[in-house]
């Protein structure tokens, strides 16, 4: 089990009081490690069978499991609040390592991201979570920034380990959930934001579930992380993708008044670029993969455990049982929204049904299946990215290298796009994802008209003619 978007505030007690104890050479504080053999994830059956409506399988991807393979791709995953007993705690403390269930976190993180092993090496450590109140108190103590402090100072330690042991250059998918993606957001502040080489390693940041991802209106960077941005396009790399999904006819919340991103301390900690200002930003969400328009949901991924159907694999997929799109209320208020949508006598079961009696449901919405309902999406997207910036096609080659210019920006009722490089094709699309403009010049400069345009924020995408994708911000007064 897991906990929701619960807020929280973190004071200067993260830097100053927390410090790590655990030593992450030891490979008992290690979920998956892929010096530790014979864990859930060593061999684990990857293989997905879709499931039509009549519980017969109506196809099967077969998927490599790499999750010990250096493939020259990682993937470091911090795993959401995952206790036996999520109500039956009373206190803000960390939760000893001896105390946690080690079969049930493994469990969940396979359910969870298992299928990002396909990428190569998996790596997940164990961490001294904050119990639940520590999220469901309010407004923090001392007490309560040195309990999330510590489990901070735990992630920081891990992930430093294995960049200075394991990693030796190879590209990074860092991807989270829940407390996870709070603790990963800070890593990101505090470890990437700064560094030039490890932004160029990161394929993609995932802090999925809880709202990290800020900026001031029609901007995708600036918030949480100064240099960061939030993904805006399939094939972007070195951004970050996250999500919160809810019932279709639920309304969103409005945030805390505890999210971490309040706090002054935060910010002079070095764990936040800026803080949130409800009253002038807004808040980011993926909307790229499923936009405004309602459609079917591609493939709902649950692990192959005693379902009598789907046979020999390790994941089941349910596609189009379900309708998603994304949907802004407000500044404030955004996500997706999901409904159940079966074909008469449709005999796959509605997975998300046992989350509507989650007490904390009209707050969190389908918060513990997030990863069920977009991990196909992600995965699609992760895939785009590695041809654009993957091990071998990354951006120290340096045909991924050459400037692009799109000038002038801000533009009036027409702008240039020129490079160095032949250009195949542009795009102009919306930040919902819409493309409204394509050009094939097939040369190394255009001019596209952009007057029966509004003024507003879109982007820019350049597909190059030897292959590699471009793509950038562009203003339109």
């Amino acid at each position: 089990m897991s906990i929701g978007s619960m807020c929280f505030l973190v004071s200067m007690t993260i830097v100053t009081f927390a410090q790590a104890q655990l030593d992450y050479s030891e490979m008992e504080h290690w979920v998956f490690h892929p010096a530790k053999s014979g864990t859930l994830i060593d061999g684990y059956n990857l293989d997905i069978a879709v499931i039509d409506e009549n519980l017969n399988t109506d196809t099967v991807y077969q998927v490599e499991n790499n999750a010990m393979t250096d493939t020259g791709v990682d993937v470091f995953f911090v795993h959401p609040t995952i206790l036996s007993d999520l109500w039956g705690y009373t206190t803000i403390e960390n939760i000893p390592l001896d105390d946690q269930p080690a079969a049930l976190i493994s469990a969940s993180i396979l359910a969870q991201a298992g299928l990002l092993s396909k990428y190569g090496r998996f790596f997940a450590p164990h961490y001294r979570q904050g119990s639940p109140p520590t999220y469901l108190s309010g407004a923090l103590d001392s007490t309560q920034a040195a309990v999330i402090g510590t489990a901070y100072a735990d992630v920081k330690a891990s992930f430093l380990h294995y960049l200075e042991n394991y990693n030796d250059g190879n590209k990074i998918v860092l991807a989270s959930h829940s407390q996870g993606a709070y603790l990963t957001a800070m890593l990101l502040s505090d470890v990437f934001d700064d560094n030039l080489n490890l932004q160029e390693q990161l394929v993609t940041a995932v802090t999925a579930g809880v709202i990290n991802a800020y900026a001031e209106p029609s901007q995708f960077e600036g918030g949480w992380w100064q240099n960061i941005p939030l993904c805006t396009a399939m094939d972007q790399c070195n951004c970050v993708m996250t999500w919160r999904s809810y019932k279709e006819t639920q309304t969103i919340p409005s945030p805390g008044s505890s999210l971490p991103c309040l706090h002054p301390m935060l910010e002079e900690s070095g764990q936040v670029y800026r803080l949130f200002n409800p009253a002038e930003d807004w808040l980011l969400q993926d909307s790229i993969y499923y936009a405004a328009e309602e459609q079917p949901l591609r493939n709902y991924l649950v692990p192959k455990t005693n379902q009598p159907y789907g046979g020999n694999v390790g994941f089941v997929a349910f596609d189009s049982l379900y309708r998603i799109r994304y949907h802004r209320e407000d500044l404030l208020k955004v996500g997706f929204k999901i409904e159940h949508t079966p074909a008469q006598n449709d005999q796959r079961p509605n997975d998300l049904l046992g989350e509507e009696a989650n007490p904390l449901f009209s707050f969190s919405g389908y918060h513990n299946k997030d990863y069920h309902i977009y991990l196909w999406a992600l995965m699609e997207q992760i895939d785009m990215k590695l041809e654009t910036c993957g091990a071998s096609t990354g951006v120290n080659n340096p045909m991924n290298r050459q400037p692009v210019r799109v000038y002038p920006n801000p533009s009036g009722d027409r702008v240039s796009v020129a490079s160095e490089r032949s250009i195949e094709g542009v795009e102009v699309y919306t930040t919902h994802g819409d493309v409204i403009r394509k050009e094939r010049p097939q040369h190394k400069e255009t001019t596209i008209s952009l007057k029966e345009l509004p003024s507003g924020l879109y982007f820019i995408k350049v597909h190059f003619t030897a292959g590699g994708v471009w793509t950038g911000r562009l203003i339109k007064q």
